[in-house]
C-alpha cells in the first residue's frame, strides 16, 4: 500500500487564525471538500486544493459539517449553539438552535432529513416541518450517525455507551461496553455498504476500536487495542482487485500523529500520513479515490492511497489478495474459488501444485490442498513459520519457501530453518519457479546486470543459462528443459538453447513471455497492445488483445489485464498445418491434441494414411469418429495378422475411399489385384474402364446377363435392361424397371409368368399397378394371390365404396375396418354424424370422439372457434351417450366430467367467435351491445376457470373487448374495471401493439365519472335485482343466488327462472301433471280480483282503491319469491304436484335430457317477452332473432340442426287497469 500527497494547505492567519481543524466534509461528487476550522468553513477545490471560499455564520468554533446526499444542501453545528443549513451555492438558508453546543449534525443518506446533537439532547428536522423535534439522552452526547440504509441512528455517549434509534428517533438497542465510564466514545460510522450486516465502527479514548452488528444488536469480533487516542473516523470504500467484490476499510486519525487504515474486521494495514500534531478528523472521497486528513494545528491534507497487486500462479492456480487480509485461489481451468481467510494484511503471495504460501507481516503460512482429488481447492493449514522476513518476493516449492531480497536468495524449509543462500552478484530483477522433482524444483533467476540462472533447491550453485547487455525483465524455460526465452530492458525476446547457448531467433516488442507447458516448441509473449504465438521456427502468429502474460497451458493463454486474470483460447491450426507440410506428423499430432477442429484432424488423418503412419491415422480418425477409415485401418491390420500386407493394395484402398479412382486402380494393378480395380469401377458404373481389368472366364451367363442389363441402365435404355432382368430370371429388377417407368403392358406379362406361391413379386408387381392407376391390373393380381385384405385396403384408398360393400358383404370378417376406414372418409368431408354412425358400426367409439377432438383442436389452432363450440357440441353428445350406457360409476364419474367440460367449451367457444371476429377484423356487423354481453359471459366463465383457460382462449383479448364496447356504451364504471384486470395479464402476440392505446383509453375513462349506464345492468327475474356489471358471482344473481337463462345469440338475460321438481316425481309425471287442466284456484278468483294471463307479474289497481300483486294470485310467483338473501344459500324454486297442475304450459319450456341427466324446467316469467328453444341443443334465444336465424342459416346457430326447435306461440297483451284519482 503506498500513498501520495495530492494537496495540502494551512490557512494564514489572514485567512484564519491558526486553529484546530475540527471538521471535514465531501460533498457527494467529490469535487468540493470543506473544513471547519475556527469559527469558519473553508471550502476547497479537491482538484488542486485552492480555497475557494470561507464562510462566515458562526459565532464560535465550528464543530461539526454534513452534506445531503443529494448535493443541494449541507449543514454545519458549532460551540455558539447553533445549527445552520447551507445550500451548495454556499448561501445561508436558515439556522435553529440547541441549549449546548452542537458536537455534530449528520444528513440522512437518502432524504433531507438532519439529525443534530448537543452535549444533552439530539434534534431531528427536514424542510417539510416547521419545529425541530428534540429528545434528550441520559449522557452526554459526542457524535452520531446515520446507517446506510437511512433506518438506525446511532449515538455515542460521553459515558461509553453507544445508543441506536430508529429514524423516528424511538430507541431500539442499548450497547453496554466494557469499562465504559473510561472509555467515552469520540466517534461512530456505519459502513456505507448497504449489506445484511449493517456494520457500525466505534472508537473510545480507552483507545479501542469496537465493531457492532445491528441486525443482531451484538458486538462482532474482540475489541481492537489502538494503542493511541482516536479522535477522526471513516470508511474508506475501493474497488476490489476483483470486479465482482469491494473493499471496505477504516480510517481512523488520532493522538499517535497517522492516519491509520484497517480492515472491515480491524486489523491495522498500513498508514495513509504521519502529522506533526494530531490528527483530528479524516475522511474518503465519496469514490473511494482519496483521503482527506486535518489537524490540531491547522493542516488539511489531501492523499491518494494506491494498494498494489500481491498475487502468484503456477499452471492453472491463480492466487490473488482480496481486501489486503484475504486471498482468493482461482483454478482458472475449472473457475472454481476459494477463499482464505488470514485476517491480518497479507504482503506476498506464492503458489505451487496444491500448496499456497501466504505472508503477512510477522509469519508465512503454510497451506495445502488434497493432491489425490483433482481440482481440490480446500486449503488447509499444515506449517507456520513465526518470523518476519524481508523480502522483495517469495515462491515456494513441495518443502521449501524461496526469498529474494536485493543479491540473495534464501532457502527456509517449511519450519522456519534457513537451509541454503545464494548470494548473486547483481541484483535480483525477476524470479521463476519452473518446477521439477519433489526436493530438486528448479528456478530461474534474472539480474541486473543482464545474467539469466538457474537454482536447484539442492544445489549450492547457480548455473549460467545467458548473459544479456541489459536488466532482465522476463525468464521462463520449456517444458523438457531445452530452450529458454529471456527478455530484457530493451523489450526484446532472445530464445537460446540451454546446451549449446545458441541464439535459435528473437522476437521485437515483448514484455511477458511464457512457454507451452504442453508442447515444448511453442512460446507466448505479449507487448505493444499484442500477444504473440511463436511455434518452432515458424512465423509469429499476432492477436490485437491488452495485458500481460503469466501462463500458457494447452492452448489457453492466462492474460494478466488490470487485476483482472482470464484465459484466451488461441488457434493452433496454422502451425499443425506447417508440421504437416514438413512432413513432421508426431509434432503436428502433438500439437493438435493441445484441441484443434474436426477439419484439421481430418487433414491430419490424410496425411498420416498417405505417409503409412496408421497407429497415428487411427488416432486421428477415432477423435473425428469417422467409421469409414477407421474400418479402412482395421482391415489393414487384419490383413497384417494374416500377412498379406501389400504396401500398393493398402494405398489402393485408400485412394478408392477418398475418390482417387485411377491412383486405386493403378496401385491395384501394380499390387497384382487387377480384379479389385474391375470390381471397384463395375460398382461405380464406370463401365468402360472395368473392361480394361475384367479378367476373362470369370463369370458365369447369367451374371453376364445382370451386368449388361446394369450397362444398359448406364446407357439409358432402361426397357432394354428390364427385359434382360427377364432373360436373366432376376425378376425383382425388371419389376421395379417396369413400375418405375408406368410399362404397364410389360408389367402384365411379366405377372403372367409368376407362379401364386411367389407372393412377394405379384404383391410388388399389384402396388406398381395401383401407382399407375391401372386398377383392373391391380385386382386381377389380387384376385390370383387370395389376398382380400390388400384388395380391400386399395378400394378404401380409392374410396370406391360400393365396391368395398359388395366386398363386406361377400367376406364380412371385414366389415369392421371397411366402416372405420368409411367413418374417416366421412369426418374428412365433414359429414361428421355419418362418420359417427360409421364408427359406431365398426365398433370404434374411441376412434368417433378422437376423430371429434383432433377436429376440434385443427379448429382452435386455425382460429375457427365457431367450428371448434360445434365439435366440442358433439363430443358432449358422445360423452352423453356413452354416460347413459355405462354402469361402473368410477367411469361414469369422467365421463360425467368430460360431457360438463365440453359443454361448456363448446359455449365459450362459440361466444369467442365474435370477440376474436372484432379484435381482428377492421368490420364487424354485430351489434355493441351484443359484443358487450358476450365478452361479460366469456370473461365470468373463464374467471371462474381460475388457471384452466382453454387453449387459444385469451382473457386479455376478452377484457380488451370488454373495454372497448364498454366505452361507447358508457358503462365507465365497468371500462375501469377491465382496464384495471389487463394490467395484470399479458399481452398477446398481435395484440401487443394495443398498449398505447389501452394507455390512452385508461387516462380518457379517469375522466369519466366511476359509473355504469343502469339500462345495461342484469336483471334478475327472481329477485327483480339489478346486478352490477362485473359480477363477482359470474352468470348468477348476486342476491338471490339464481342461474341466469342467456340468449345464446344476444347473451342477455331471457325473462326464465329455473325450478326442479321434488325428489317424488319424475319427469315423465311431472309433465303429464302439467299438461292438465289448471286448478280451481286460479279459475274461481272473484271479478273483482280475477286475473288474466296478460295481468301475470303486474300491479292491478282496482275502483275501490284495492291493490293485489301478481305474486298473490300466481302461485309460482309466489313460491319464486321466496329466497334466501345470502346468495351462497342458494334454494332453487321447488314445484310440487298441486303447482304443476296449477300452471300454464305454454309458459313452461322442459328441456329433455337422456339418462341419467334430469329435465330442466323453466318457467317464462315475462310472457310479453317470447322465448325460442332450439330441441336438439336446449339453447334459448329471443323469439325474433331465432327465427332470423332459422330463415339466414336453415337451422340452430349453435348446433346447426335443421328441424326441432321451439317458440312461445303467442305474444302476451300488455293489459293495466288505471283509475281516476279521487281528489
Amino acid at each position: 500500500m503506498k500513498s501520495v500527497v495530492l494537496w495540502g494547505d494551512k490557512p494564514s492567519e489572514e485567512d484564519v487564525e491558526e486553529q484546530s481543524v475540527n471538521a471535514l466534509c465531501f460533498n457527494p461528487d467529490g469535487s468540493q471538500l470543506l473544513a471547519g476550522v475556527g469559527a469558519k468553513i473553508l471550502v476547497y477545490d479537491t482538484a488542486d486544493g485552492v480555497l475557494r471560499s470561507a464562510l462566515s455564520g458562526h459565532g464560535d468554533v465550528v464543530n461539526t459539517i454534513s452534506y445531503a446526499s443529494d448535493g443541494s444542501r449541507f449543514a454545519s453545528g458549532g460551540a455558539d449553539k447553533l445549527v445552520v443549513i447551507w445550500t451548495n451555492e454556499l448561501q445561508g438558508m436558515l439556522k435553529y438552535a440547541h441549549d449546548s453546543s452542537v458536537q455534530c449534525v449528520t444528513y440522512h443518506p437518502t432524504s433531507h432529513l438532519l439529525a443534530s446533537c448537543s452535549n444533552t439532547d439530539f434534534g431531528l428536522w427536514s424542510p417539510e416541518q416547521k419545529n425541530v423535534t428534540k429528545t434528550k439522552l441520559t449522557g452526554r452526547i459526542t457524535c452520531c450517525a446515520w446507517s446506510a440504509d437511512g433506518q438506525l441512528l446511532a449515538f455515542g455517549l460521553y459515558n461509553g455507551q453507544v445508543h441506536i434509534r430508529d429514524k423516528e428517533g424511538n430507541e431500539k438497542y442499548k450497547f453496554d461496553r466494557s469499562d465504559a465510564a473510561n472509555s467515552p466514545v469520540w466517534n461512530v460510522s456505519w459502513c456505507p455498504t448497504r449489506d445484511d450486516e449493517l456494520l457500525l465502527a466505534a472508537v473510545d479514548w480507552g483507545q479501542k476500536l469496537t465493531l457492532y452488528q445491528a441486525t443482531g444488536a451484538k458486538q462482532t469480533g474482540k475489541e481492537r487495542k489502538l494503542g493511541f487516542d482516536p479522535c477522526g473516523l471513516s470508511w474508506l470504500i475501493k474497488d476490489a482487485y476483483k470486479q465482482e467484490s469491494r473493499a471496505e476499510y477504516i480510517l481512523i486519525g488520532g493522538s499517535n500523529k497517522e492516519c491509520t487504515i484497517y480492515s472491515r474486521e480491524g486489523f491495522k494495514l498500513g498508514t495513509v500520513c504521519t502529522q506533526d500534531a494530531w490528527i483530528w478528523c479524516c475522511c474518503a472521497k465519496p469514490d473511494g479515490s482519496a483521503v482527506a486528513v486535518g489537524t490540531t494545528n491547522g493542516f488539511i491534507g489531501m492523499y491518494d492511497v494506491k494498494f498494489g497487486v500481491v498475487h502468484g500462479i503456477h499452471k492453472d492456480r491463480y492466487a490473488y489478495r482480496d481486501n489486503m487480509t484475504d486471498v482468493i485461489v482461482h483454478h482458472l481451468a475449472t473457475d472454481q474459488k476459494v477463499k482464505v481467510k488470514c485476517r491480518e494484511l497479507v504482503r506476498k503471495i506464492a503458489t505451487y501444485k496444491t500448496t499456497l504460501a501466504i505472508q503477512t507481516l510477522d509469519k508465512i503460512l503454510i497451506y495445502e490442498a488434497p493432491g489425490d482429488v483433482p481440482h481440490d481447492m480446500k486449503y488447509k493449514t499444515t506449517f507456520k513459520i513465526n518470523k518476519n522476513i524481508e523480502c522483495s518476493s517469495m515462491i515456494v516449492t513441495s518443502s521449501y519457501i524461496i526469498t529474494c531480497q536485493d543479491k540473495r536468495l534464501h532457502c527456509f524449509n517449511f519450519s522456519g530453518e534457513e537451509i541454503r543462500v545464494w548470494q548473486m552478484d547483481s541484483p535480483i530483477r525477476y524470479l521463476k519457479l519452473i518446477g521439477g522433482p519433489s526436493d530438486y524444483e528448479s528456478v530461474l533467476i534474472g539480474l541486473k546486470n543482464g545474467g539469466v540462472y538457474q537454482v536447484f533447491v539442492n544445489n549450492p550453485f547457480p548455473q549460467l543459462l545467458a548473459k544479456q547487455n541489459g536488466v532482465i525483465y522476463c525468464v521462463d524455460m520449456n517444458v523438457n528443459r531445452t530452450k529458454v526465452a529471456i527478455i530484457d530492458d530493451t523489450l526484446t525476446l532472445y530464445v537460446y538453447n540451454v546446451r549449446t547457448k545458441e541464439l535459435l531467433y528473437q522476437e521485437p516488442n515483448a514484455q511477458t513471455v511464457a512457454w507451452n507447458i504442453s508442447f515444448p516448441d511453442m512460446l507466448a509473449f505479449s507487448g505493444d497492445g499484442f500477444i504473440n504465438i511463436k511455434v518452432a521456427d515458424f512465423p509469429v502468429y499476432r492477436q490485437n488483445l491488452q495485458g500481460l502474460i503469466v501462463g500458457f497451458n494447452g492452448c489457453t493463454i492466462y492474460l494478466l489485464h488490470l487485476c483482472a486474470m482470464s484465459g484466451i483460447t488461441v488457434p493452433v491450426t496454422d502451425a499443425v498445418y506447417r508440421y504437416m507440410g514438413k512432413k513432421q506428423l508426431d509434432n503436428a499430432y502433438r500439437l493438435a491434441c493441445l484441441g484443434e477442429t474436426n477439419k484439421t484432424w481430418d487433414a491430419l488423418g490424410h496425411a498420416c494414411l498417405e505417409q503409412g503412419q496408421f497407429d497415428l491415422a487411427k488416432k486421428c480418425f477415432s477423435r473425428t469418429r469417422d467409421v469409414k477409415y477407421l474400418n479402412l485401418l482395421a482391415n489393414y491390420e487384419e490383413s497384417a495378422k494374416r500377412g498379406e500386407t501389400k504396401m500398393n493394395i493398402n494405398l489402393g484402398d485408400y485412394y478408392a475411399y477418398s475418390g482417387r479412382f485411377q491412383d486405386a486402380a493403378r496401385n491395384y494393378q501394380q499390387g497384382g489385384a487387377p480384379e479389385r480395380a474391375m470390381t471397384m469401377f463395375s460398382d461405380l458404373r464406370m463401365f468402360d474402364q472395368a473392361k480394361e481389368y475384367m479378367v476373362a472366364g470369370d463369370m458365369d451367363q447369367q451374371r453376364l446377363l445382370n451386368k449388361q442389363a446394369e450397362w444398359a441402365i448406364t446407357m439409358n435404355e432402361q426397357r432394354r435392361a428390364a427385359e434382360l432382368f427377364v432373360a436373366a430370371n432376376d425378376f425383382q429388377k425388371a419389376i421395379d424397371l417396369a413400375g418405375k417407368n408406368k410399362w404397364a403392358d410389360l408389367l402384365a406379362s411379366i405377372t403372367s409368368k409368376l407362379d401364386k406361391s411367389q407372393l412377394d413379386l405379384l404383391r410388388r408387381c399389384a402396388r406398381y399397378f395401383v401407382e399407375m392407376k391401372q386398377y383392373t391390373y391391380a385386382a386381377d393380381v389380387y384376385e390370383k394371390m387370395g389376398d382380400i385384405k390388400s384388395l380391400l385396403d386399395m378400394r378404401i384408398i380409392l374410396s370406391q365404396w360400393d365396391e368395398v360393400f359388395i366386398l363386406v358383404r361377400r367376406y364380412p370378417t371385414y366389415a369392421s375396418d371397411a366402416y372405420y376406414n368409411y367413418g374417416q372418409y366421412l369426418a374428412e368431408h365433414d359429414r361428421f354424424v355419418d362418420a359417427q354412425r360409421a364408427f359406431h358400426k365398426a365398433g370404434r367409439v374411441n376412434e368417433a370422439r378422437n376423430v371429434l377432438q383432433a377436429l376440434t383442436n385443427n379448429a382452435v389452432n386455425e382460429t375457427r372457434f365457431n367450428d371448434a363450440g360445434y365439435y366440442n357440441w358433439l363430443l358432449s353428445k358422445e360423452y352423453l351417450i356413452a354416460l347413459s350406457e355405462t354402469l361402473n360409476d368410477d367411469l361414469r364419474s369422467d365421463l360425467f366430467k368430460r360431457y360438463h367440460r365440453c359443454s361448456l367449451l363448446a359455449d365459450l367457444y362459440f361466444a369467442y367467435q365474435y370477440i376474436y371476429e372484432y379484435t381482428t377484423e377492421p368490420f364487424v356487423d354485430t351489434p355493441p351491445l351484443i359484443l358487450f354481453n358476450i365478452a361479460r359471459f366469456i370473461y365470468h366463465k373463464l374467471a371462474h376457470l381460475a388457471g384452466d383457460i382453454p387453449p387459444a382462449l385469451s382473457k386479455f383479448r376478452t377484457c380488451y373487448a370488454a373495454c372497448k364496447i364498454a366505452k361507447i356504451l358508457n358503462a365507465n364504471k365497468f371500462s375501469r374495471q377491465m382496464i384495471y384486470l389487463m394490467r395484470d395479464l399479458t399481452f398477446t402476440h398481435n395484440l401487443g401493439n394495443k398498449r398505447i392505446e389501452i394507455e390512452q383509453l385508461a387516462l380518457e375513462m379517469e375522466a369519466r365519472t366511476f359509473s355504469d349506464d343502469h339500462d345495461l345492468l342484469p336483471l334478475c327475474y327472481r329477485c327483480s335485482h339489478h346486478n352490477e356489471l362485473l359480477n363477482a358471482r359470474g352468470n348468477e344473481c348476486s342476491s338471490c343466488g339464481s342461474p341466469f337463462v342467456l340468449s345464446h345469440l344476444s347473451f342477455d338475460v331471457l325473462p326464465l327462472v329455473e325450478f326442479i321438481l321434488p325428489s317424488d316425481i319424475n319427469d315423465e309425471d311431472a309433465l303429464n301433471l302439467l299438461e292438465q287442466v289448471p286448478n280451481s284456484q286460479l279459475e274461481n278468483s272473484t271479478p273483482s280480483t280475477k286475473l288474466t294471463q296478460s295481468t301475470v307479474n303486474r300491479l292491478v289497481i282496482t275502483e275501490q282503491g284495492n291493490t293485489a300483486r301478481a305474486e298473490d294470485k300466481d302461485p309460482f310467483l309466489k313460491k319464486m319469491s321466496k329466497y334466501s338473501s345470502n346468495p351462497d344459500e342458494y334454494r332453487p324454486v321447488v314445484v310440487d304436484r298441486a303447482l304443476l297442475k296449477a300452471m300454464d304450459p305454454s309458459l313452461v319450456f322442459v328441456c329433455k335430457w337422456p339418462f341419467p341427466l334430469r329435465w330442466k324446467w323453466y318457467r317464462i316469467i315475462v310472457p310479453e317477452q317470447p322465448v325460442g328453444r332450439c330441441r336438439h341443443c336446449n339453447k334459448f334465444f329471443h323469439n325474433d332473432e331465432f327465427e332470423l336465424a332459422l330463415l339466414e342459416q336453415g337451422g340452430c346457430p349453435f348446433c346447426r340442426n335443421k328441424k326441432d326447435t321451439e317458440i312461445t306461440g303467442e305474444y302476451i297483451l300488455l293489459i293495466i287497469f288505471c283509475m281516476k284519482y279521487v281528489l
